[in-house]
């Protein structure tokens, strides 16, 4: 316990951003030494750390060797994808992918509540685009155990005007094909102007059918997923899954991040500004789980 209070002193000295980033760097660094028997501090006795127990599950027709799985916007540019599995992960959802690569919404972009066990995020889809990641997911596929699972979350770009968004989601699906083990529509994020008036029956039509049309002439056809908002609910929720569903939707991400805003007491600002954006962590575990039941 004490050994992770001063892993977390330290990296709550770096904004979340940059405390991400470092992560993922020490991620990397271990990577270098995946042949190497670790061992770890437990109890104040050196030991000899032992390969995590499976929890293998079957959903989709897919294996997974584990239930447990790293949500979109962790890993989002594929960098970490081979040191997972030792830590337990079953299957990591990368992205959300672009078809070309955006540096996201100006920092700081990413903010710690801790009082309420939350993160509040305005990302705005930044990230590498569709050609560099994919390159990534190949050349990390022969290092994967099997029943690993990559799942790919795609995204528009931000200067994409809405009424051309299904272009974008087909190219950015157009860079996994035989890399993908599943993919994920998201059309919920709070973080790009206008997304989530996407999340329309009629919207929605034309972006399965565009992607659900373009991955069936793969040699092997991925699940494909759609990513909602916490806030559709009841009535609402239930007759777009109703409606959607029969277009080839295999299953749903519930949910995305709560809509809402933050004022960060930040040196980083002179003035307290009211930021839009995203809410997770215990903020919004309430809203995903009713969405689960409805």
């Amino acid at each position: 316990m004490k050994f992770w209070k001063a892993i977390q002193w330290i990296l709550f000295r770096f904004d979340a951003e940059k405390a991400h980033g470092f992560t993922l760097f020490l991620i990397r660094i271990g990577m270098c030494f995946r042949n190497v028997p670790l061992r770890v501090v437990s109890g104040g006795i050196w030991e000899v750390a032992q390969k995590p127990k499976t929890d293998e599950v079957h959903i989709f027709g897919l294996s997974f060797c584990s239930r447990v799985g790293l949500a979109a916007g962790f890993d989002k540019n594929a960098e970490i994808l081979t040191a997972l599995p030792a830590l337990g992960f079953g299957f990591v959802e990368v992205g959300t992918v672009t078809p070309r690569a955006q540096p996201g919404n100006p920092r700081p972009r990413l903010f710690r509540d801790p009082q309420h066990e939350a993160l509040f995020n305005r990302m705005g889809f930044n990230g590498l685009g569709a050609s560099i990641i994919s390159s990534r997911i190949r050349k990390a596929r022969d290092h994967l155990p099997e029943g690993f699972r990559v799942g790919v979350n795609l995204g528009k770009n931000i200067d994409t005007s809405l009424d051309r968004a299904v272009d974008d989601y087909i190219r950015a699906a157009e860079a996994f094909e035989g890399l993908a083990d599943y993919l994920v529509i998201n059309v919920s994020s709070p973080n790009t102007p206008g997304l989530r008036s996407l999340q329309t029956v009629e919207a929605l039509k034309s972006i399965v059918g565009g992607v659900g049309g373009l991955i069936s002439s793969w040699k092997k056809t991925p699940p494909l997923l759609l990513k909602l908002a916490p806030e559709l609910t009841g009535p609402e929720l239930t007759h777009l899954i109703q409606t959607i569903e029969p277009l080839g939707i295999d299953g749903w991400v519930l949910t995305n991040t709560r809509e809402g805003t933050y004022s960060p007491l930040s040196t980083q600002f002179m003035h307290p500004v009211e930021q839009k954006g995203g809410w997770s962590g215990r903020t919004l575990a309430d809203l995903a789980k009713r969405s689960l039941i409805e």
